[in-house]
């Protein structure tokens, strides 16, 4: 009778018939029934006769459609949501992609959506087999901007939406700052250490525009805080907003960029309960070792006293002794200790790092009800870092409710919080004197002692490390955070949506550090050599600090479309909000007992501090949008800003932008040409005014301050002026210019954007330097520096299928010239630049620039290296007439021969003069030490005047990642690289990199393998190294090659670095069903596996040589949904 139609999607979302010979049967048998229906109803029949009732048969059928939908491999699609076309009335897929709805007309036209595929609309009908295809257009992605969400395809400003989910759920990553490095485009992050809770991230959005925060403005569901305390599983989207047209409508904190974190919500259709797991090994990705040989440690600090022309600080007697017990460690010493403990050979980084176990876990539960959908998430991390005592154990909690209370009114609310326990001792100590200040002859600990110096031949103030990292008591840092928001959103008028939020944020945290008493002893000799500390002397710390924070966010939102080509929208809005800190800092001694630490407990007060500030601020904005035919858009943003920080006369700012888009692809002429190669071809352009109030929150004010002074031979308390005020301080603005490409070509396969940007900030704070009149007062605060940054951006992405492999690549980088384009004046020396002294070099370097090897100059880059290069010499020592040649002198500036060191004499000889060394000695200028360049002319080699700007800084000039992944059969491969390039770090640090030695002080063992060694009274020494980089050890504190900042220790860190590796497996789905899961995902995980660069340091990231170390994870994880 009733023969049923089957609709099959194609490509273009489009249907086909299958039984198009039924097709005019179909259509009379439905005339027929509509016919009869409306019949009947028009009659007010209450009982159908035979006619009505066969019609109403055909009705029945017809007014309920059902079917199945299905993904391009014929997998059910879960949670797509079908609705009917003009109503409100709809349904969701099930479990098995199946669905029934109820319509309220026979002739109803259903849509199918469902995030990441293809829209489909097909009439009503039952036993439908929906065919969906993956969406391979972006240009319909939606891009969270600010106070709202735009498609991708309307944007008209700089913005990269980025997808961390595949992140979260496969790599270790414990912070979202982590997770997005070399994801973006002129997004440069990077790490500062490898401390657990303490990495320091430093994230910079198209440069350093300012000497202030340059950090970017980064909202979590409109709260703002740090990408370090956003727990990465909970995040959903992440965009990124760069240029003006973006970020003018933040006003005067979107200068340095606006990072917009949103958090999961719930998902449609059925409950969902997903579990995600990892454990994790952490081991470090590279150690700079000391020396732990002590025999030949004590070998090496002699040769650094010899060749200085000073008798060795160990005689060959001890030396030997420690060389006969490494021949038998297991033996006993006279003290009935064994030789490896009495006769140590200690490598203390095996004794400081130990490979760990780090776990996470999270568990997270999203739905829908009939009205409301909610997400639950709970995260749970425990990361024991890999040094004792300087773990973190972090608590999450996030959850979210969004309720459709009517068609018109829409209501939710967020709590998000976690608590965090670090372990606390004295790890940061690794970058510091005291910890390098030991030698490979001190034993860790045994058999409940720590140990101490083995000779007295060695100095007595050689530290244990194991000691100064557990030799604290009870101590800790605990943190909690919270945040609450809830809002309520209502539709009116058909095209009006208002919005009104509050957010309340919460931070505390409290530190709590309790000096230790220990002794250390010595197993050689069965003795204590260093006592513990008397009670009395010891101290207690407590530190709290709290922060709470409002804000209350309205919009009014109208979108409307005229002739269905014109598409405009307008916002208008108004926030304030207030920003509260304070904290408490006290001090106590002596303790009665060790093991009792409360501060109850302690004799004496040694301080009580405290402070408490804030700031309020008060803003409107508003964004107009237009577009024609989704071919010629057009956007303004702007804000009215006033801030408690600056006075009241110059507390309000206006920051305007405007933005302009074509798609050319839509174009009658690019579509006839060669530019129908195009799927998509958008140019767009910016200009905007962003402000950056950054700074105190009273810099307008007097500062004075409170301390202790001597009056009559008492100390006494004073309250006196710190800082002087300036009450025209205000703003620092920033203009910004950007041009950009966006392009898609070979079915949306290749995608492309390009930016080219012109970012230009005045009125920049700083103090400048007063008179000595003033005495210890600081300048005020004035607007009187400048800086610009130039740039281009490039992201290229490839998306394909090839047979059942789906692979992708992205590229992104992002080059920036940055320079100080105004400050203290311009830069005048030379020989002869002071008129009134023609004959003498003068140079106003101090007056127009600050800072010491790094500085700031006007028509360079900021915080530029300024430091003594190395000599560098032709090697021919003297001209044609037999003259001493300035210029002939070693190739390299070091002395190595005989005759450099002649060179060097005969220039003393002729009138040149060697700084900071003046005299040829072995403790002076000698074979294996460098020399610097004269670079003024002046015969002073290494003078005041010879330092050199080098064109290089710690801010990369390039940055760049490469994205990969493929899948095939349930497997997944991706692999995230990531690097920078055009930028540098001074590292010399005695027991890290210098080959400077101080008696009783670490030696590194890279050193140690390679170093100049010449004796000329005995050439033929087996240590001869003529050709070795690094100078001769020299038991001095600082050599000639030392002795000044220089080229030698300016490190380049380019690096390109293989961030993550993982390798997945997805269970097939009847296999996942037997356990109840919807889907199962195992996969192994490396993070920051390999670095290429030649950076002897650390990392190159850290860009330091000491400190805690970086850490190298391998990874086995579980995802697993039901």
């Amino acid at each position: 009778m009733f023969e049923y139609i089957t609709f099959k999607t194609c490509s273009k979302g489009s249907y086909n018939l299958i039984q198009k010979e039924n097709m005019k049967k179909n259509l009379l048998l439905t005339s027929i029934a509509l016919m009869s229906v409306a019949t009947a109803m028009a009659e007010g029949a209450s009982t159908p006769n035979k006619h009505l009732t066969h019609s109403a048969a055909i009705l029945q059928q017809k007014a309920t459609a059902s079917g199945k939908v299905l993904d391009s491999n014929g997998e059910p699609l879960i949670g797509v949501t079908i609705m009917e076309e003009g109503t409100q009335n709809g349904t969701v897929t099930g479990l098995d992609g199946s669905f029934s709805l109820n319509v309220t007309k026979s002739n109803a036209m259903l849509k199918f959506s469902y995030i990441g595929f293809t829209d489909v609309k097909l009439p009503a009908a039952h036993n439908l087999t929906v065919t969906m295809k993956e969406e391979q257009n972006a240009l319909n992605e939606v891009v969270v901007v600010g106070y709202g969400t735009q498609k991708k395809v309307n944007l008209t400003g700089s913005v990269v939406s980025v997808d961390l989910a595949k992140e979260t759920n496969s790599r270790p990553v414990t912070t979202a700052a982590q997770a997005l490095q070399g994801m973006a485009a002129g997004l440069d992050i990077i790490q500062g250490s490898g401390k657990p809770g303490e990495e320091n991230f430093s994230v910079n959005i198209r440069g350093v525009g300012t000497m202030n925060d340059a950090s970017p403005l980064v909202l979590v569901d409109g709260m703002e805080m740090s990408l370090s305390e956003v727990n990465p599983m909970d995040i959903e989207s992440i965009s990124v907003l760069k240029d003006a047209a973006s970020c003018a409508i933040y006003g005067n904190r979107g200068a340095n960029g606006v990072i917009l974190v949103t958090t999961k919500s719930g998902t449609e259709g059925k409950i969902n309960l997903s579990y995600s797991g990892r454990l994790s090994i952490n081991s470090p990705s590279k150690l700079i070792r000391f020396m732990s040989n002590y025999a030949d440690y004590m070998s090496i600090v002699n040769e650094a006293c010899e060749n200085i022309g000073t008798a060795g600080k160990y005689p060959e007697s001890v030396i030997q002794q420690w060389r006969d017990a490494e021949a038998n460690p297991n033996g006993l010493a006279e003290s009935g200790y064994p030789n490896y403990v009495a006769y140590p050979n200690t490598d203390w980084y095996d004794e400081i790092y130990q490979t760990k176990v780090m776990q996470e876990h999270s568990i997270s539960l999203s739905g829908k009800d009939t009205r409301t959908r909610y997400n639950l998430g709970l995260t749970y991390l425990d990361n024991p870092g890999m040094i004792v005592r300087s773990g973190m154990k972090r608590y999450s909690i996030n959850l979210k409710l969004i309720s459709d209370v009517t068609n018109w009114l829409q209501i939710g609310a967020q709590v998000w919080g976690s608590h965090s326990d670090k372990d606390r001792n004295n790890v940061d100590a690794l970058s510091s004197w005291e910890f390098l200040k030991t030698v490979p002859g001190i034993y860790p600990y045994y058999d409940g002692k720590y140990g101490g110096i083995e000779t007295s031949m060695e100095d007595g103030a050689a530290h244990n490390p194991l000691l100064l990292l557990n030799g604290q008591g009870d101590s800790y840092k605990k943190t909690t955070h919270a945040y609450s928001t809830a809002y309520a959103q209502i539709k009116f008028l058909k095209d009006f949506t208002f919005k009104t939020n509050f957010g309340y944020d919460f931070y505390n945290t409290r530190h709590k550090l309790t000096e230790g008493s220990n002794e250390s002893f010595s197993f050689s000799r069965n003795e204590v050599v260093s006592s513990a500390t008397s009670l009395e002397t010891l101290a207690g710390y407590m530190y709290y600090n709290h922060y709470y924070n409002w804000k209350w966010t309205n919009t009014l939102n109208w979108n409307h479309t005229f002739a269905q080509k014109h598409d405009v929208g307008a916002l208008v809005g108004f926030e304030e909000g207030k920003n509260s800190n304070g904290n408490t800092d006290v001090k106590k001694m002596g303790m009665i007992d060790q093991t009792i630490s409360d501060l109850n407990t302690l004799t004496s007060a040694e301080y009580i501090k405290g402070s408490f500030t804030g700031y309020t601020y008060r803003s409107w904005f508003g964004r107009l949008n237009y577009a024609y035919d989704s071919r010629y858009l057009f956007e303004a943003n702007a804000r009215y800003d006033g801030s408690s920080r600056f006075s009241p006369d110059n507390r309000w700012g206006f920051f305007p932008s405007a933005s302009a888009g074509w798609r050319i692809s839509e174009e009658n002429f690019a579509k006839n040409s060669f530019l129908s190669a195009f799927d998509n071809l958008k140019l767009r352009v910016s200009y905007g005014k962003l402000g950056n109030s950054s700074v105190d929150n009273y810099a307008y004010q007097s500062w004075y301050e409170t301390g202790y002074t001597i009056m009559g031979g008492k100390k006494v308390p004073r309250f006196y002026l710190n800082k002087l005020p300036n009450m025209n301080v205000t703003w620092e603005t920033t203009k910004t210019f950007n041009v950009g490409i966006d392009f898609a070509t070979l079915n949306n396969r290749l995608s492309g954007v390009l930016d080219y940007y012109d970012k230009r900030t005045t009125g920049i704070l700083y103090r400048p330097t007063i008179g000595l009149v003033f005495g210890d007062k600081q300048a005020p605060l004035q607007n009187l520096a400048s800086v610009s940054n130039q740039g281009f951006e490039a992201t290229l992405r490839w998306e394909d299928k090839v047979g059942k492999v789906t692979y992708g690549v992205a590229v992104n980088g992002s080059w920036n010239k940055n320079r100080v384009t105004k400050y203290k004046g311009k830069l005048v020396q030379g020989w002869g630049a002071n008129p009134n002294d023609p004959d003498a070099y003068y140079s106003n370097l101090g007056e127009v620039s600050s800072g010491g090897n790094q500085r700031l100059l006007e028509g360079h880059m900021m915080n530029e290296f300024y430091v003594y290069p190395i000599y560098s010499g032709k090697g021919n020592y003297y001209d044609a007439s037999g003259a001493v040649d300035p210029n002939g002198g070693p190739k390299d500036g070091m002395i190595r021969t005989e005759k450099d060191l002649k060179w060097v004499q005969d220039m003393i000889a002729a009138g040149y003069s060697f700084e900071p060394q003046h005299n040829v000695s072995k403790n002076a200028i000698w074979y294996g030490e460098y020399i610097y360049a004269d670079t003024n002319g002046d015969k002073v080699y290494g003078g005041n005047y010879d330092q050199k700007f080098t064109g290089k800084s710690m801010v990369p000039k390039f940055n760049f990642g490469i994205q990969m992944h493929a899948e095939w059969n349930g497997f997944d491969l991706s692999m995230n690289w990531g690097g920078a390039t055009g930028f540098s770090t001074y590292w010399r640090e005695i027991g890290q990199n210098s080959t400077n030695v101080v008696f009783g002080l670490s030696v590194p063992q890279w050193i140690a393998n390679d170093h100049y060694f010449y004796d000329p009274e005995n050439p033929t020494d087996p240590r001869t190294n003529l050709t070795s980089k690094n100078p001769r050890m020299s038991l001095e504190n600082p050599s000639m090659s030392d002795a000044l900042d220089n080229t030698f220790h300016l490190y380049n860190c380019d690096f390109i670095k293989l961030r993550n590796l993982t390798i997945g497996y997805t269970l097939p789905k009847n296999i996942s069903k037997r356990i109840y899961a919807e889907n199962l995902r195992i996969y192994f995980s490396g993070e920051n596996l390999w670095t290429i660069t030649d950076f002897p340091g650390l990392d190159p990231e850290t860009r330091s040589g000491e400190g805690y170390a970086t850490m190298r994870q391998i990874s086995f994880g579980l995802n697993v949904t039901f």
